[in-house]
């Protein structure tokens, strides 16, 4: 398209809503809409920008997502619309005004389209719950979209959303966007205000949490960032121009904890294939490293999530007493309990003794000191995203340790982004992960277009 063509507002906007309804049914993944306010929405656009009030620099600099959908997670406050959690005690439960990030997208010019599906809390790696049933992957319906945002992964990869606001703990950003083939960045952590999100204040101190972008082209996420981090920009570089030649890269094939599956060759693959082109690239070797700690990931997460500004069974009770396990599992055998199996367990698994802190904010801290000497300022990771692509519904109760793959940078708080590599012989996205120091987002997102350029990123799950 050239400069002098143009697309409304109107338009862009319609033409989403109607992508939604087309595939909505097939993979449940918006769990409530407003795209009557959005197209209203989306008129108010195209009349400041007929109107000529701003001028086209002014508009680029206030108003960068001027008529541009998104959607967000059922657990980010938006105003008017269900903010269940997932949860059926909340199942009629609204929010009365926006999160932060929400305000910060709505001020930049973007319009909300909806929200979309969660598991309980936020809590699980498979997106479902007893309010809004489970949202199905778009490349294959048998296969899981991952947790928490699994519903923004499910819609975005459909051609349904263009950008997801979301949020991250434990990969909940990452890994839906691995399983659908997108695009997913967190953020170094503290930087994007976490008001709204969940029923955080915005007022936590210790937090692994972030919210961050997920799109289907890497050249999105830097423009969606610097909108979500507000007056945070100044603490990235997020204009600084990237030389690939003069960055160093490292590897590892695998977290190396015994407890994890073995990395498939599909992601094998996938990773070697970053790798040799880096190789070429640079015009000099890649280095594989190894970090014994990386073992200890899903250890250290868990030991960190104790330490998390919340009591699960509280937050699972509405805050209205607490959960017993003991108590809903006879529920849940007979089909009568309002939680699923994945609360429970985790209920069961808070009860069980807690890593020693001395060992895990000693092993974490050696673990991150390890990291941020070898990478600097200028280095970047890439690490497997998951030992396989997308499992079968239910599959990962079986495979819990595979989870730290993930989790481990939220307990590092390192930037990380989740970037597709293709697809697999069975039609499944394969990725990776790029990883970077501590506020050299920039190097994450330069890194994923390059590899956008070289191996084509997003595949649509459908015919083209």
């Amino acid at each position: 398209m050239s400069e002098d063509q143009h697309i409304s507002a109107v338009e862009v906007v319609e033409g989403f809503v109607e992508r939604i309804k087309q595939v909505n049914p097939l993979i449940n993944a918006v769990v409530c809409d407003r795209f009557e306010l959005a197209l209203k929405e989306a008129v108010e656009a195209d009349e400041l920008i007929g109107s000529g009030k701003l001028t086209k620099e002014q508009l680029q600099q206030q108003k960068p997502f001027l008529g541009i959908p998104f959607t967000t997670k059922d657990s980010t406050a938006a105003k008017g619309l269900l903010h269940t959690l997932g949860l059926v005690s909340r199942r009629n439960t609204k929010a009365t005004e926006d999160a932060d990030a929400v305000v910060l997208m709505k001020e930049a010019g973007a319009i909300l389209l909806g929200t979309t599906n969660i598991p309980e809390l936020n809590m699980w790696c498979e997106t479902r719950n007893n309010v809004f049933g489970q949202t199905l992957n778009p490349y294959n319906t048998t296969r899981t979209v991952g947790g928490s945002s699994g519903g923004e992964a499910s819609i975005i990869a459909a051609n349904g959303s263009p950008l997801g606001l979301a949020s991250d703990i434990g990969g909940s950003i990452r890994m839906p966007a691995f399983y659908c083939g997108i695009f997913g960045h967190k953020p170094t952590s503290g930087l994007t205000p976490m008001k709204g999100f969940t029923r955080r204040t915005g007022k936590e101190e210790q937090t692994m949490v972030t919210a961050g972008p997920m799109c289907r082209y890497a050249q999105d996420l830097a423009p969606f960032l610097k909108v979500m981090i507000g007056n945070n920009i100044s603490k990235l570089n997020l204009d600084k121009q990237v030389n690939l030649k003069d960055v160093s890269f490292y590897y590892m094939e695998s977290s190396g904890d015994p407890r994890a599956s073995s990395i498939n060759q599909a992601m094998q693959q996938a990773l070697f294939k970053a790798v040799s082109h880096f190789r070429e690239l640079s015009g000099h070797p890649i280095q594989k490293v190894t970090f014994p700690e990386m073992k200890y990931s899903f250890r250290l997460w868990r030991y960190w999530m104790t330490k998390e500004p919340m009591v699960f069974a509280e937050e699972l009770a509405n805050r209205e007493g607490c959960v017993s396990p003991f108590q809903e599992l006879p529920k849940l055998l007979v089909g009568q309990s309002d939680f699923t199996l994945a609360s429970l367990l985790r209920l069961f698994n808070d009860m069980l003794p807690s890593e020693k802190a001395p060992w895990a904010e000693k092993t974490t801290e050696t673990l991150l000191a390890k990291i941020v000497a070898k990478l600097g300022d200028n280095g970047v990771l890439l690490y497997p995203s998951h030992p396989t692509p997308a499992s079968y519904h239910y599959s990962s109760f079986l495979r819990p340790y595979n989870f730290g793959y993930w989790a481990i940078f939220n307990v590092l708080h390192l930037p990380v982004t989740q970037v597709p590599m293709g697809i697999d012989r069975d039609g499944l996205p394969v990725g990776i992960q790029v990883v970077a120091g501590p506020y050299q987002d920039h190097l994450c997102l330069a890194v994923a277009k390059e590899l956008q350029k070289t191996f084509g990123g997003w595949v649509p799950p459908f015919p083209v």
